[in-house]
């Protein structure tokens, strides 16, 4: 059995041989690229197109990423899933959820919009973040009003990494108000692995955060756990 997680922007597949968890990830539209020769009745799908790719059964983000996440965090109290084109809050102790979907502000798609403003790869940004001496105070995460801050702040004298810092603040600050009040906070999906980002949350919450060893992969894993 696979666990088949086609996102907004990727795709990811896990597999458990022998007691070990192997993983491949790609584009969305290369979804196809990770079940060449697998029959549909071996597949176990989640995410955005999860009703949309041939399966066994289909199980939905907020069920995969509590499976995937009790993999290694079993007591965890709350979870944090920042994907491409939404940011999932997940308070497993009152078996509740919320999700901003409704713009870029707060997901993987508005710090690739940075790094593009920046002409930087979206690797890049975690690491200008380390480099930055002070944080300026961005209040905007959308669209135009963030360019202007942007601009605003470099032409005030900050530097191109104190920008990205304060815009992962601001971003991170965005996320926060979704967050209820917890002692043990998981962080999973793509955006996770910018340093940056993650740095900033912690900043903001000093609360006990944790992250599996590859965020990406947590739904697509806790689809195939929830159904094994």
């Amino acid at each position: 059995m696979i666990g088949l997680d086609v996102g907004s922007t990727s795709a990811k597949r896990v597999t458990i041989e022998k007691g070990e968890l192997k993983y491949n990830i790609t584009s969305s539209q290369n979804w196809r690229d990770l079940v060449d020769g697998i029959d549909c009745d071996e597949i176990i799908s989640t995410g955005y197109f999860r009703n949309s790719v041939p399966h066994r059964a289909s199980v939905t983000e907020i069920t995969a990423a509590i499976h995937g996440v009790r993999h290694y965090f079993p007591d965890i109290d709350v979870i944090v899933d920042i994907g491409g084109q939404d940011t999932k809050v997940i308070d497993i102790r009152k078996n509740n959820f919320m999700i901003n979907d409704k713009c870029s502000a707060g997901t993987g798609a508005f710090l690739e919009f940075v790094a593009n403003y920046f002409r930087l790869e979206l690797v890049e940004l975690g690491r200008l973040h380390m480099n930055a001496k002070r944080i300026p105070d961005i209040n905007n995460t959308c669209g135009v009003f963030a360019i202007s801050e942007m601009i605003s702040q470099l032409v005030a004298g900050y530097s191109k990494e104190e920008v990205i810092a304060g815009m992962h603040h601001a971003f991170a600050r965005r996320i926060s108000f979704m967050i209820p009040d917890a002692e043990k906070i998981a962080l999973i999906g793509g955006t996770v692995k910018n340093e940056g980002m993650v740095m900033a949350l912690k900043d903001l919450l000093r609360k006990e955060i944790f992250i599996p060893p590859e965020p990406q992969i947590i739904n697509a894993l806790g689809a195939l756990k929830y159904y094994s």
